[in-house]
């Protein structure tokens, strides 16, 4: 028995824990801003066993002081350097309670190249400021009388033979009379922007997605035309939302590139601001 209990003395022994200080020598964070308390000159206890590695007490340091394993140098009080796989118990001269040196050296962070935003040849030039007219006030919800009710019909006729021949003047003019006879619906709006969209007139076509959008706000059909004609007239962030929820809301093949260039220009605009920033 006698070398059995001693032998359980022993691991019970080795099992206690060492208080080992831990002074803060070097704190170089390489300019980054860190959200930690720790500063240059002070001294973290760390609890830990005395047969644990330098690179595990390393690991709890990483946490405690927020400074990356490979950016730590630990030395002894003497300013000798330990290699990370010593044991504390085989550092020389170090005891439950004693001192350890720790040096925290962080590279500058490297800069990212300024980021050059090409220009956008497609944005279509010259735009015509002039809107289509709406109906005034009440007439955009009215109740139609029979009579409007048919005489919309009849146009909306019309500006589908229209659209059968080509014509998108004539297509224009039949729509907008029908949406002038009174209360135009949601998806007689959109129709209107997205013939004003195919005849590159933007303003026009986002003032009559967003009136759609007011009698609707479920059309993803007047998301995407509002989306596509902000996107030619340089409005990115506003084309990327609206394209966001037209998408989300009902997928559409061929709106794809044009969603991946918004999405792609507004995420370099942002860096970009992020870099300006900094200067």
């Amino acid at each position: 028995g006698s070398s059995a209990r001693r032998g359980v003395r022993r691991a019970a022994m080795s099992d206690s824990q060492w208080n080992v200080k831990v002074k803060i020598e070097t704190l170089d964070r390489g300019g980054v801003p860190t959200k930690n308390m720790w500063t240059q000159g002070a001294v973290v206890t760390v609890q830990i066993e005395p047969h644990a590695t330098i690179n595990m007490m390393k690991q709890r340091i990483a946490l405690l002081v927020a400074a990356h394993m490979k950016h730590q140098t630990i030395t002894t009080e003497a300013n000798v350097d330990i290699d990370d796989v010593t044991k504390l118990s085989d550092v020389p001269g170090l005891a439950d309670g004693g001192t350890l040196l720790l040096h925290v050296r962080q590279p500058k962070e490297e800069e990212a190249p300024p980021v050059e935003i090409p220009d956008d040849e497609d944005l279509w030039q010259n735009q015509d400021p002039a809107v289509e007219p709406l109906p005034e006030g009440d007439a955009m919800t009215k109740e139609l009388t029979d009579e409007e009710m048919d005489k919309q019909n009849k146009l909306k006729g019309e500006l589908a033979e229209a659209l059968e021949d080509g014509d998108k003047e004539k297509a224009l003019a039949k729509c907008t009379e029908a949406i002038l006879v009174g209360n135009p619906s949601a998806m007689q709006l959109a129709k209107r922007a997205e013939l004003l969209y195919k005849m590159k007139r933007a303003k026009a076509a986002i003032s009559d997605a967003t009136a759609a959008l007011q009698k609707n706000p479920d059309s993803g059909k007047a998301y995407r035309i509002r989306g596509k004609a902000l996107r030619f007239v340089g409005e990115y962030d506003a084309a990327k939302a609206d394209l966001d929820l037209a998408q989300k809301m009902d997928y559409d093949d061929d709106t794809t590139d044009i969603h991946t260039f918004v999405s792609k220009r507004t995420a370099m605009m942002a860096l970009k601001a992020a870099q300006d920033a900094k200067k």
